[in-house]
């Protein structure tokens, strides 16, 4: 790997841990039992306020690599698979110890399509997308650039904090349209800005404010009794926009040297996805964290020390699982190339591939 792109991975790695944090926090029903005011009520918001950019951050790290990069159909049936292995297996072993109904067994066949996992199936409609949104970005001026980028954010983002209305398909950023347009900011950071150490900086500078912005929204709603001053918490706010912005400009500029850990670095970011697969399952995610009693802790002062050690736990035994089903595919990947259904596939790929070359 490239020196900075090993800067993206360990930002894959902080945005997936942020997310195991917010799911314990909020799954785990931490927040729902904190007394407001307390010190671990102002610390759970002082988490989410810092984590608000975790979803924009990876599905921008996704866009920067892939637009300017031709459409590869093995990429995305390997993505498949590995969604369809984890919504099918935690199908099967869930309904050994607890009944299951057809719905259940409509959304673990057909995971993206019934938005089982609701980040995974618009996850996959953009990766779709972003072929025609790189050749389309490629296209545009500077200029016009800009222009597209001001026009989309003021869609998706300053229309809908202003009058609250789902008035361009987006309400809380985890829309295809909000998807695409954080692939194409991610694609003009990458095509017209230079690398410039200030801007590592800045970018942290921008980061924190924006973040600390966000956690005085919240703080404003309460005191308020006006909620929806609280909707900077979601995606596709104007804050969490700037936070998410300004983060990923500091990681692409950000000094970075060869260590003997970026290999380890390398496999754990490439589990990421994994870990939310295995974990936020909608028939396991409750369970894991009953399992180790999070909402029972929410009433004592190691609420939020906890939740953070927890969600150390499940990343750490989610990460282990994927790495253990990359194994098992890549010792059935012989086995499996020598049969028709992987000749069938092949064709397949091959026919989608052809689609996006040139002429």
């Amino acid at each position: 790997m490239k020196k900075r792109q090993m800067n993206f991975e360990l930002l894959r790695i902080l945005c997936m841990y942020m997310i195991v944090v917010g799911h314990c926090l909020f799954h785990g029903r931490v927040t729902a039992k904190l007394g407001y005011g307390t010190m671990n009520y102002l610390a759970s918001y002082l988490i989410q306020s810092f984590s608000v950019v975790h979803v924009n951050c990876f599905v921008m790290i996704a866009g920067y690599f892939s637009i300017d990069r031709g459409f590869r159909a093995e990429k995305m049936v390997r993505l498949w698979k590995q969604v369809a292995f984890y919504s099918v297996l935690i199908f099967l072993l869930y309904a050994v110890f607890a009944p299951v109904t057809g719905s259940d067994l409509v959304h673990a066949v057909f995971p993206i399509s019934s938005r089982t996992y609701w980040f995974a199936s618009v996850y996959v409609g953009m990766s779709l997308l972003m072929p025609f949104a790189g050749m389309l970005a490629f296209r545009l001026s500077r200029r016009q650039y800009q222009y597209l980028l001001v026009l989309l954010a003021v869609f998706f983002s300053v229309n809908h904090m202003i009058f609250r209305e789902n008035t361009y398909g987006t309400y809380a950023g985890r829309e295809l349209g909000w998807f695409l347009f954080l692939g194409l900011l991610a694609g003009y950071i990458k095509i017209h800005t230079k690398p410039d150490r200030r801007y590592f900086r800045y970018g942290l500078a921008g980061y924190v404010l924006g973040s600390l912005a966000v956690l005085a929204s919240v703080y404003l709603s309460v005191e308020t009794g006006q909620e929806d001053i609280g909707y900077f918490l979601n995606y596709n706010s104007p804050l969490a926009l700037f936070a998410t912005a300004s983060l990923f400009l500091c990681v692409k500029n950000m000094p970075w040297k060869e260590t003997g850990l970026d290999r380890w670095i390398g496999r754990i970011a490439g589990a990421a996805f994994g870990v939310y697969l295995i974990h936020d399952n909608y028939l396991l995610r409750y369970h894991v964290w009953d399992f180790f009693r999070s909402s029972k802790v929410a009433l004592t002062h190691a609420a939020v020390p906890y939740a953070v050690l927890a969600a150390v736990v499940v990343y750490v035994v989610c990460t282990c699982l994927e790495l253990l089903r990359q194994k098992l595919f890549a010792l059935a990947g012989p086995v499996y190339s020598r049969t028709g259904l992987y000749r069938l596939e092949q064709r397949l790929c091959n026919a989608w591939d052809g689609i996006f070359q040139k002429e």
